[in-house]
């Protein structure tokens, strides 16, 4: 996931109508029906609250400061936050290929339901219960919420799980111990006596035999 985010964020900046409609449905979880409809009517003290198209569960959800910057550098709607470039609100199912073709266009393939997957999967791995998942995402059950909870609590378990695999340093060093043949310690040993005097100071220059002969 985070590499599509890296790609899409930097391929459309804040103040695009592209960036607000990503930043609205990744941080507010909204489906497509939803997204279109959002505006400032529901907005009040920094929350969007709306009942939802699908089930007709209301949920309210803060505006975070990244939503919050992409609305106030976009050009937006009368009613609505996203709007088509032609100022009109969008028909949802529009909307959906449009957003399609603007992710292929920064090279991360996707879809509007699939960042509304990708937010439940990113509030999940990041600790949010069944209850917090339901009443930002709308579900009315917790069918859902348990799909995407019990997918982080897997993850964590094998990442925490995995760490047993792993020896201490202390036993690790202790497995392969790796030691000099006992006849080249000797050797290296008795080479150190003849090279390195005493006193350690460099070892005299050996003396030459000179033999002289007369003719």
């Amino acid at each position: 996931m985070d590499a599509g985010v890296d790609r899409f964020e930097a391929h459309w900046p804040v103040g695009t109508r592209e960036r607000l409609s990503y930043d609205l449905l990744l941080y507010t979880g909204l489906r497509r029906g939803d997204a279109v409809r959002v505006g400032g009517l529901h907005e009040r003290e920094g929350v969007i609250t709306i009942r939802t198209e699908k089930t007709g569960e209301p949920v309210s959800i803060p505006i975070l400061p990244p939503l919050a910057a992409s609305i106030a550098a976009t050009r937006t709607g009368d009613l609505t936050y996203l709007v088509t470039e032609a100022g009109q609100p969008w028909v949802k199912e529009s909307f959906g290929n449009w957003f399609r073709k603007i992710c292929r266009k920064a090279g991360c393939p996707g879809s509007a339901h699939g960042l509304r997957k990708a937010g439940a999967t990113r509030a999940a791995e990041r600790g949010a219960t069944e209850r917090q998942l339901m009443a930002i995402f709308g579900w009315s059950t917790g069918k859902m919420a348990q799909h995407y909870t019990r997918a982080a609590d897997r993850t964590r378990l094998a990442r925490d799980a995995a760490q047993l695999l792993l020896l201490p340093d202390s036993n690790a060093l202790t497995l392969n111990p790796v030691r000099a043949p006992t006849k080249k310690v000797a050797k290296n040993q008795r080479r150190t006596k003849q090279m390195v005097p005493r006193g350690g100071i460099e070892p005299p220059t050996p003396a030459f035999s000179v033999q002289c002969s007369t003719n």
